[in-house]
């Protein structure tokens, strides 16, 4: 199994160095009303020394040919691993809202779901809930994203394969 431990990495985060420095790439996903989309990615994790890694997504709306890529939304947080290889994550979304994620760490595969979601009055959309899957696939970093609203069950909203850049 190829798993890396970037220098400088506080032993507590062994299980999730795989996952530090930037990747990028593109994806699909259907958006709240049901409405198919692509999408360009960049996804960054990094650390300071802490228990914790920081993580910053940004998505941008692919268009037609040539045409600039739209910003489609950011998220900003912190993934927390436990000694017992579950994982705390808590994340920022430009859309208007905070979720918190509890999952398992199984070598490069991490599955998460929604322990709690806090939305601002003005949420573009009205996130009630989410699961993640993240995994290393072939060196490349691959993940979908489930996601419910107050009008709709838990549906799959983003999926991408992103390489490291």
């Amino acid at each position: 199994m190829d798993i890396e431990v970037p220098e400088g990495l506080n032993p507590e985060l062994t299980a999730l160095g795989w996952l530090v420095g930037r990747w990028e790439g593109t994806g699909n996903g259907t958006d709240h009303d049901g409405k198919d989309f692509e999408f360009e990615q960049r996804i960054e994790f990094n650390h300071n020394g802490g228990d914790y890694l920081y993580y910053a997504s940004q998505t941008f709306l692919l268009g037609e040919e040539g045409a600039e890529p739209t910003p489609l939304g950011m998220e900003t947080g912190f993934w927390r691993p436990k000694p017992d290889a579950t994982l705390e994550v808590t994340i920022a979304n430009s859309d208007g809202w905070t979720e918190l994620l509890v999952g398992k760490i199984q070598v490069t595969r991490i599955d998460l779901r929604t322990d709690a979601v806090v939305r601002a009055e003005g949420a573009v959309v009205s996130h009630s809930a989410g699961q993640r899957l993240y995994g290393k696939v072939e060196g490349d970093l691959m993940y979908a994203l489930d996601r419910a609203t107050t009008e709709h069950d838990l549906r799959p909203h983003m999926w991408a394969r992103l390489k490291r850049v």
